[in-house]
């Protein structure tokens, strides 16, 4: 299965969240949310409405950062989802703010990573986590599926409630990776109603990704990185 854009642009691209709801409430909400704790430390936060194609959007984030995320993008869809990405080095922190936002929203949120293998210096992982409105026996996370090689073992993890589009046959394969593919993945997220790896269920004509920036003090041990430097 191909990633977005290929891989060309992970570790950005290597996890992504969606949120159901528009993109300017999703937008709304976070900056609510994070001016309340960022003001504390002197930390101004800004959007900004682009005009750019969905790679250009992306590459608005760089440089990565470590330590501390600085920029953050809110990109409408062909469909009611807002997807979401950061500039964090190790790629798009997706569970809190969806968590956090499908509570506050009283929407549905979803954390998909995948990350196939071949890569120097990047686990490979395939992941799904849908989160709800509501409080569950873990936060607010209704389902989760995941396969992934922490550099010595592969492991499987199934938590939550059983959605109606799983494959369940598949987490009994003997082969660990085999029990949740990328394909398997793009299956689940398609029943859902988001086309996650094709790049043109992003950034529909007439609608505008929003970037957020921070402004102001920077975590002392934060460093910058490149694409080309991780």
């Amino acid at each position: 299965m191909n990633e977005l854009f290929s891989g060309t642009l992970a570790p950005i691209t290597d996890t992504i969240g969606f949120l159901c709801c528009d993109v300017e409430v999703a937008t709304a909400a976070f900056l609510e949310w994070q001016c309340d704790i960022q003001i504390k430390r002197g930390v101004s936060l800004a959007e900004v409405r682009l005009e750019g194609e969905f790679m250009s959007d992306l590459k608005r984030l760089l440089p990565l950062t470590s330590v501390e995320t600085r920029r953050y993008l809110f990109v409408p869809t062909r469909s009611e989802w807002t997807a979401f990405f950061d500039n964090g080095r190790e790629g798009t922190d997706a569970f809190p703010p969806m968590s956090y936002l499908a509570e506050k929203l009283s929407c549905n949120a979803v954390r998909a990573t995948y990350i196939p293998e071949g890569y120097d210096g990047r686990y490979p992982a395939t992941i799904i986590e849908i989160f709800g409105p509501d409080k569950t026996d873990f936060l607010n996370s209704v389902r989760s599926v995941s396969v992934a090689f922490d550099g010595a073992k592969w492991a499987f993890s199934a938590q939550g409630e059983v959605q109606p589009f799983e494959n369940v046959q598949k987490y009994a394969d003997r082969v660990i990776k085999k029990r949740f593919t990328g394909e398997m993945l793009d299956a689940y997220l398609k029943h859902l109603g988001i086309v996650a790896f094709d790049e043109s269920f992003y950034c529909p004509s007439g609608e505008k990704a929003i970037l957020v920036s921070k402004a102001g003090p920077i975590a002392p041990a934060a460093r910058e990185f490149s694409l080309v430097s991780q």
